[in-house]
């Protein structure tokens, strides 16, 4: 057996997966997992023989178009912290089941729809709007609405919007009507799927009674999680990563093969072209090539100045005019002047009274005009 090294395995861009499982179940059927170093998989634990370098990317695209947001309110403990790696189904956020804390009599139980509107700024406008009313198909959740566009199908004006944003909630809840025993009164709004089934009209609640169901809100999506915070609540966005190939159309192997092994190896596989080298003699990989595919594979360390994080994509450039869709200045148009990569932020400036004045964002916060 020679000793290991790398070779490359040319093959066609879009099939390096593919070919790459084919060559490791010719590699078993052929008995030659012995001439192969082990490459450490995802996460460093599993083993593969073969191995197609990747890099992981967030771009603006992904974030703005692709990425999941949830809007937890401060009454929620938050069960993630940002920048942390979260998959589908994990815990972000929980409110604990309420209790009341004296005996009281539930009065009245009604049932409406609470729409939730995001202003500009960030801050919101909450509507409660009776059941029987109905709302209009298009108050849904991402829609955004203007003043003077009215909720129900009955366009109704007593619930008509006063302010231009975005629709960011819209659920059935219920306004329930407690008396204490001492005589004051008090209302609660509960959305309906955490109301217990005992809260009736008329029914009596000791001290204690469970008045709101425990919630729980799950990722429905895997990332990278940023969480900001604004007066009413937390903003929490797990943003979806995607995997690109750092070079196109190869797999790699560390294997110590002769090369009539390595031609038996490849022989009539789909998708497979030749190794890199002369069509009759597989060259080795050596100097910072082999460097680079050994730091990627996860064989050598990362030099002190790189990061494992994922890499930042951005598609918008200094000296583009973008438009500014959140924050105080949303609707104006300006030029980027700056781009901050790290803290996902740009610095536009916009023209106020015939001056400009330079205004910083997050990249959530602008559009391609």
């Amino acid at each position: 057996m020679q000793r290991k090294k790398w070779y490359a395995i040319q093959t066609y861009a879009g099939s390096e997966l593919r070919v790459m499982r084919q060559l490791e179940e010719r590699v078993r059927q052929l008995g030659l997992e012995r001439y192969f170093a082990p490459i450490p998989g995802n996460g460093g634990q599993e083993q593969e023989l073969f191995f197609v370098p990747v890099e992981e990317v967030i771009t603006s695209r992904s974030r703005r178009g692709r990425a999941t947001e949830y809007r937890v309110p401060y009454e929620y403990d938050l069960m993630v912290k940002t920048n942390e790696r979260v998959q589908r189904g994990d815990l972000l956020a929980r409110r604990p089941p309420r209790h009341l804390e004296r005996a009281a009599q539930v009065q009245a139980v009604e049932s409406l729809w609470r729409v939730v509107v995001e202003l500009p700024n960030r801050s919101e406008v909450e509507y409660l709007i009776p059941q029987g009313h109905g709302l209009r198909r298009d108050v849904r959740v991402g829609e955004r609405v203007r003043p003077g566009m009215p909720l129900t199908r009955d366009a109704s004006d007593r619930y008509m919007v006063e302010v231009r944003g975005q629709v960011v909630e819209r659920e059935r809840v219920r306004r329930v009507a407690l008396r204490y025993d001492d005589g004051t009164d008090e209302v609660r709004i509960i959305p309906e799927s955490y109301i217990p089934s005992r809260l009736r009209e008329g029914v009596k609640l000791q001290a204690g009674a469970e008045i709101e169901r425990e919630h729980k809100l799950y990722s429905r999506a895997t990332g990278l999680l940023k969480v900001k915070e604004y007066k009413e609540k937390r903003l929490v966005t797990v943003q979806r990563i995607e995997r690109r190939r750092l070079i196109p159309g190869y797999v790699f192997a560390k294997m110590g093969l002769d090369e009539d092994q390595m031609r038996e190896l490849i022989a009539g596989l789909d998708g497979v072209i030749r190794y890199v080298g002369s069509r009759m003699h597989p060259l080795p990989i050596e100097g910072k090539e082999m460097h680079f595919i050994q730091r990627k594979a996860g064989m050598a360390e990362m030099p002190v100045s790189e990061t494992r994080r994922p890499k930042v994509e951005v598609e918008f450039e200094v000296g583009e005019v973008v438009q500014i869709v959140e924050g105080p200045f949303a609707d104006f148009t300006g030029e980027i002047k700056e781009i901050d990569r790290d803290a996902e932020e740009v610095v536009v400036t916009v023209k106020i009274f015939g001056r400009e004045t330079p205004v910083r964002l997050s990249f959530d916060g602008i559009e391609k005009v």
